[in-house]
């Protein structure tokens, strides 16, 4: 569980590398899907697919972060 800590504050510190890469990573994520959603010849079906894939990308990061804290964000008790 020390593990898990440190590497949470790793990943959410200002100070740490390891948060820039990992803003890092959800930056590409987020330009890759609106790359792939807007390669498309017809620009109404690209602005359509490009909405519907961001609400998805953000639907999922949002359920994943809860679930996460539900999973691993309980305080402990001294």
């Amino acid at each position: 569980m020390e593990v898990l800590e440190q590497i949470y504050l790793a990943v959410f510190s200002v100070n740490s590398i390891w948060s820039v890469v990992f803003r890092g990573i959800v930056w590409f994520i987020v330009a890759g899907v609106i790359i792939v959603s807007l390669d498309k010849a017809d620009p109404d079906s690209a602005q359509k697919n490009l909405k519907s894939n961001l609400g998805f990308l953000l639907m999922f990061l949002v359920l994943s972060g809860v679930l996460m804290y539900l999973l691993f964000g309980y305080s402990r008790v001294a």
